[in-house]
């Protein structure tokens, strides 16, 4: 593959001779076979354009991730479950920085509406808060130590940022409660320079949408499911022997779409949009529920067999 330098280089050079062929025949207009070469030029323009058109079709990217929420009927709130466990070490930043009553709730299906709702949206901008406090086009290292896991990202980028300060996201999602009245770990959020930060709100449904004059980042969510969850989850929550249907779970589905502008599929700062996108689905899938049952199965392995081989 060229090198975009290269590229623009011959392109530049097709297009000082393709402009002294246009002024001599505009020059020569009169000339006998002048009718004959233009007919040639603009021949010669229509595999060019063959070539070019697909670059104005819009590449979408999508991913997609499963969130969940336990609500606890008895003591009527939403529950992370018995102990320190891989789902409320994955969920902490959704559930940190509350309002104290953030997570109560009545009944079961508040957590279907706008409570719902609310949380998960504060758990991702949190969650993005956290990963790009700094820069938005990263480099991401993780690491599996011998007591967990950890990561770092670094940031050699020549690519400009623009921050958002706290105040204006919350000025964005004064219908969010726990945004507005919350606290965030960091003060901003690093984004592409250019960027608008907007919201789509609909009875079941948000979206948080990130554009910018080279993409449109989306991340679509709304709950798709809720039932009781008679026999507990395995490594999170043990069922109540005498209250069988006193714990619920609630299943959302969020999508996360990147919509490169059709311009600007194949540009050379793509791969710092492609990047961020990535980065931003990284983050996300903290709170998947793939994720976070995965680790349960390793937590729960590792402590059967360090039982068997005692101290």
């Amino acid at each position: 593959m060229y090198d975009s330098n290269t590229v623009r280089s011959f392109l530049f050079v097709y297009a000082i001779f393709a402009s002294i062929a246009v002024v001599l025949l505009w020059k020569n207009s009169a000339a006998p076979d002048g009718l004959k070469n233009v007919g040639i030029l603009v021949a010669s323009i229509l595999p060019v354009l063959i070539v070019a058109l697909p670059y104005l079709k819009q590449e979408p990217i999508e991913q997609h991730f499963t969130f969940i929420l336990f609500y606890d009927s008895k003591d009527k709130t939403i529950t992370w479950g018995d102990k320190s466990n891989p789902y409320f070490s994955n969920y902490l930043y959704m559930f940190t920085n509350l309002p104290d009553d953030a997570l109560k709730a009545e009944n079961f299906s508040e957590l279907m509406g706008s409570k719902g709702l609310n949380i998960i949206e504060k758990g991702i901008l949190e969650a993005l808060f956290l990963k790009f406090s700094t820069h938005w086009d990263i480099e991401l290292k993780k690491f599996e130590g011998p007591i967990g896991a950890s990561e770092s990202w670094t940031s050699n980028s020549k690519m400009e940022t623009q921050f958002i300060e706290l105040a204006k996201i919350q000025e964005v999602f004064q219908h969010n409660p726990f945004i507005v009245k919350s606290g965030f770990i960091f003060p901003q959020l690093s984004v592409p320079p250019s960027s608008k930060i907007s919201v789509k709100i609909s009875e079941n449904s948000r979206a948080v949408i990130f554009n910018n004059p080279y993409s449109t980042l989306e991340i679509v969510f709304h709950p798709s499911s809720g039932m009781v969850a008679q026999q507990g989850i395995w490594g999170v929550l043990k069922p109540d022997g005498s209250n069988m249907n006193r714990y619920f779970m609630v299943e959302y589905k969020v999508d996360c779409k990147l919509l490169v502008k059709g311009t600007k599929a194949y540009s050379p700062e793509m791969k710092s949009y492609r990047r961020w996108f990535e980065n931003v689905c990284d983050e996300l899938s903290r709170y998947d529920w793939n994720v976070v049952d995965k680790k349960v199965e390793s937590t729960l392995n590792r402590e059967a067999i360090s039982k068997i081989l005692g101290p």
